[in-house]
């Protein structure tokens, strides 16, 4: 017998019943395919945004690129706005109590511990 084909975004076995041409087990293993291409692209996108302002030295652009709570890369497009300022809800949530605080509350910058499953753990404000 052949090879047994298995699906190319979870590799479970496809059905043996059904196309040749057939790459996905199901509906939502290749609807999750285009969603990790369509986020990889825009990964490398910014990437490649980020690598040019550092270089010319656009200080606003760089700014418009990383998120101001956490400085982690924004990824607008996809599921989210196209004009998304935040990485994530917990930052837009951290920026927002931050704005409310009255002004002799406040500390600068907003930056802080971070403790979002989203982002890699870090240990106080950094930039």
């Amino acid at each position: 017998m052949g090879r047994s084909r298995v699906c190319a975004a979870g590799g479970a076995r496809l059905p043996r019943a059904g196309p040749a041409r057939r790459r996905y087990c199901s509906g939502a293993c290749r609807a999750q395919a285009y969603r990790d291409r369509q986020t990889s692209g825009r990964i490398i996108a910014v990437g490649v945004l980020t690598a040019e302002t550092e270089a010319t030295g656009d200080a606003e652009l760089l700014e418009r690129l990383l998120c101001p709570v956490c400085r982690q890369p924004v990824l607008p497009g996809g599921r989210r706005r196209k004009d998304a300022r935040y990485c994530s809800g917990t930052c837009r949530t951290r920026a927002w109590r931050h704005r409310r605080l009255p002004l002799e509350d406040r500390e600068d910058p907003v930056l802080a511990t971070v403790t979002s499953t989203r982002h890699p753990k870090t240990q106080g404000a950094t930039q």
